[in-house]
Order: structure tokens, then C-alpha cells, then sequence
């Protein structure tokens, strides 16, 4: 009889399928890793579908989740379509912020989509958003300062604000540095901090740091590497290579 049942426990957790957490470590891969084969964005979105509907408190599954549908709005070329992801990504981040108030990445990926929904109503409109961007950014630091992403996201904030509402390339520049202290493969702030440099004319430094950009051997995002800011570091050194 004991036998018995052990065969049916073992043939049971067969039929269960993969966990949440191995479903999660497989979208994952495929999400970081997209640029290796067009279908793994799609395919991350399938399993971490499954992850969903199985275990739906499960908060890595709710985080990349949550960043799955902000990508598929960026991706996106309908308006009507990319505001709605955006806005289901933050409905999903809330959730996580719900389950778990001290989990950073219900706060970094609301907030990230909260503020690409005010990028589509332009700069304007969008003012109004700052206070909530920064409250939201400055909490994920509190709950760990090594939260790369948020440095990056405070070193864009102060970037892309005018002046005369808060933007600042000192405060900018800050963050940014600070983040690449934290982890220098992280790509997309040496994109950022280049920029700054740009715009202050500190050619040399702006150049030193798409240079290091383009030679990073493991980026952090290796698929934002090369889908986005390799291409977008070209274009900025062929445009300040007379400089």
C-alpha cells in the first residue's frame, strides 16, 4: 500500500508540470536574452502566462510579469494598444506592491510604467507625475541600494525634466555614476551619463564612456545591449566623433 501511494505522489508531481520558480528562471532567460531568436519575448510572455495563472501571489513571476508587458509596450507601434500594456504592467506592479510593500521591484517597474504613461501625454501634462517618480524611485533605493535600475531611472528623470522644473545634469550625473559603481556592466547608464556629458560639451568624457559601452563583454541586460544601446552608442559617437 505505502508503495502504492509513493507511485502515485511521484506520478502526481510529473503531471504538475515545472514549478513557478523554474517557469520563472526560464522566461527569464528568455526575456534577458531576446536578441538570440525573435520568438523568446513571446515565449518568456507564454510561460510566465502559465506562472500567473498557477501561483498568482508568486512575486518574481509578478515583477518580470509586470516588465514583460512594459517591453511589449514599448514594442508596440499602436498607441491605444501600448498605453493599455503600459497601464496592465502597473496594475500588475501593484499587486506586488499589495502582497509585499518591501519587495523593490513592485515599486521600480509601477513607477516605470507609470512614467512611460506620462511620456506619451508629453513633458507638459506629465509634470505633475514627477513628485510620484521620485517617491517611487527613492523607495526602491531605501530597500536596496544596489537597485540599479533606479539609479538609471533618477539619472534620465533629472536629464529629461527642464531646468526651470526640477531637471539638473549635476543631480543626474550623480545617480548615474553612482550606479555604475554599483554594477559597471550595467550598460544603459554609461548611454545616460554620455548624454549628460554631451550636453555640458565634455566631449572627451562622453566618447570615454560609449568607448567603454561598446567594449563591455557581459552586460547586465545583454539583450538591451544589443537590440538598443550598442545601436544608439554608434549614433552618438558618429555624431560627436569631430568633437
Amino acid at each position: 500500500m505505502r508503495k502504492l501511494f509513493l507511485f502515485v505522489v511521484i506520478i502526481g508531481s510529473a503531471w504538475a508540470g515545472p514549478s513557478v520558480d523554474s517557469l520563472c528562471s526560464q522566461a527569464a532567460y528568455l526575456f534577458f536574452n531576446r536578441h538570440l531568436d525573435s520568438t523568446y519575448l513571446d515565449s518568456a510572455f507564454n510561460l510566465l502566462a502559465i506562472g500567473r495563472k498557477t501561483e498568482p501571489e508568486h512575486e518574481q513571476c509578478l515583477y518580470l510579469w509586470s516588465r514583460i508587458h512594459t517591453k511589449k509596450a514599448d514594442l508596440s507601434h499602436d498607441k491605444s494598444e501600448k498605453r493599455k500594456l503600459y497601464e496592465r504592467a502597473m496594475a500588475i506592479a501593484e499587486t506586488l506592491k499589495t502582497i509585499d510593500e518591501e519587495n523593490p521591484d513592485g515599486h521600480m517597474w509601477w513607477a516605470v510604467a507609470y512614467g512611460c504613461v506620462g511620456r506619451m501625454q508629453g513633458i507638459a501634462k506629465s509634470l505633475f507625475m514627477v513628485p510620484t517618480l521620485k517617491k517611487e524611485f527613492g523607495r526602491v533605493l531605501d530597500l536596496d541600494s544596489t537597485y540599479t535600475a533606479a539609479y538609471e531611472a533618477f539619472g534620465e528623470l533629472y536629464y529629461e525634466l527642464p531646468a526651470l522644473v526640477g531637471g539638473n545634469l549635476k543631480k543626474s550625473e550623480e545617480f548615474l555614476v553612482a550606479g555604475l559603481k554599483t554594477d559597471p556592466d550595467y550598460t544603459r547608464l554609461r548611454l545616460e551619463l554620455s548624454k549628460v556629458y554631451i550636453q555640458q560639451k565634455r566631449w572627451q568624457e562622453a566618447k570615454e564612456q560609449l568607448n567603454n559601452l561598446m567594449a563591455t563583454k557581459k552586460p547586465t541586460c545583454p539583450a538591451d545591449f544589443e537590440l538598443d544601446d550598442k545601436l544608439e552608442a554608434l549614433g552618438l559617437l558618429d555624431r560627436i566623433k569631430d568633437k
